[in-house]
């Protein structure tokens, strides 16, 4: 039996949310694991509490699963157990430093979420053996295909409007402010063009706020209180404004949804999308220009259903919560058992394609 202990922030984001309640409830036989979060309204109050809670507590695990920079301090400073560290997706530059002196003196398991994300460790000196790569999974039976009209209703959308979702939660990283110029855009021509945002994250309130300062008061409808599988029934299209690095799962359960998407080029986005392949793609930071991809994607019937069948595909190829779940099933006897650790890979063909666009 292997004995694991969650420890993330209580408000975390949504990637990290997602994949420690599947790993908790699916990972099956000889595997058991307990959750505990750090922050108002978790289990512990802050860290340096955390950590001595955690160094008073007998040895009920046998390793420590730390999800960002404050739960890999409790790891090392509370326990002596084998620590696997997943970093979030907005890693900084004291994570890294503090990362690299914890694994000098404990066995610690890097587990990135992105190709992109792994890159940026190796460059800066964790080492290949200890830094692996597990993309996150999709819950296939949580994501909506079939159109919700009654939903969209409640929201206050017209069954003749064009419903842009602007995907994920609003970071600096996401950019929801170009993706809500672009709709904007498109919304003074013509008011069926609208913008529909998810409305959580760090910078949900200053998009709001930008928005309200335009005086459109039917630009956009936020649905805070909606889970994100939700959402995709609710449009006719997903516009993703990242800048930076984004967290790659509300992108790959968009793809499941076969919603056609328009996308900016980045690299943790292209680990994912590809040109008139699964998408349409821009540079970032250009709102008029994500506008004229919407515009060429509603002129073109054919390519949208094309875009939306192969990013279908290719996220119910790719992106499998039973994939995720095995791969960490792997991850974790080998930690518990003292082994080496070596990430069991899916068919040789999605490692080439992510290898060659990464």
């Amino acid at each position: 039996m292997v004995r694991i202990l969650h420890i993330h922030e209580h408000e975390t984001d949504f990637e990290t949310q997602r994949s420690v309640e599947s790993l908790d409830r699916g990972l099956g036989e000889g595997f058991t694991s307990r959750i505990r979060t750090i922050g108002r309204g978790g289990t512990w109050r802050d860290v340096a509490i955390a950590a001595a809670m955690l160094r008073r507590e007998p040895a009920d695990f046998d390793l420590i699963h730390a999800w960002g920079g404050a739960a890999l301090t409790i790891a090392a400073l509370g326990t002596r157990l084998p620590i696997v560290f997943s970093p979030t997706i907005d890693l900084r530059p004291r994570t890294v430093r503090w990362l690299s002196a914890v694994m000098t003196y404990r066995p610690v398991q890097v587990v990135c979420p992105t190709s992109t994300i792994q890159r940026a460790l190796l460059t800066r000196g964790i080492a290949p053996d200890r830094c692996h790569l597990i993309r996150p999974g999709v819950d296939f039976a949580r994501v909506k295909n079939r159109r919700d009209p009654e939903l969209r209703k409640r929201l206050g959308f017209e069954e003749t409007d064009r419903v842009i979702l602007c995907v994920g939660e609003s970071t600096r990283a996401a950019a929801h402010s170009d993706a809500a110029w672009a709709v904007g855009i498109l919304h003074v021509a013509d008011p069926r063009y609208r913008l529909l945002l998810w409305g959580r994250g760090p910078l949900g309130s200053p998009v709001r706020n930008l928005v309200c300062a335009w005086n459109l008061p039917n630009l956009v409808r936020f649905a805070r209180d909606i889970e994100p599988e939700q959402l995709a029934p609710l449009a006719d299209l997903a516009l993703v404004s990242a800048r930076g690095a984004v967290a790659t799962l509300p992108i790959s359960m968009i793809m499941a949804s076969a919603v056609p998407i328009v996308s900016t080029v980045t690299r943790t986005t292209s680990e994912l999308l590809e040109d008139r392949h699964t998408s349409l793609m821009t540079p970032p930071r250009k709102p008029r220009l994500l506008a004229r991809r919407i515009l060429d994607l509603e002129d073109e019937p054919s390519m949208r259903w094309s875009l939306s069948d192969m990013a279908r595909t290719e996220a119910y190829d790719y992106f499998a919560l039973t994939r995720f779940r095995n791969q960490f099933r792997a991850v974790y006897t080998q930690v518990a058992n003292n082994e080496k650790v070596a990430v069991p890979q899916p068919m040789a063909g999605a490692g080439l394609r992510f290898h060659g666009r990464a």
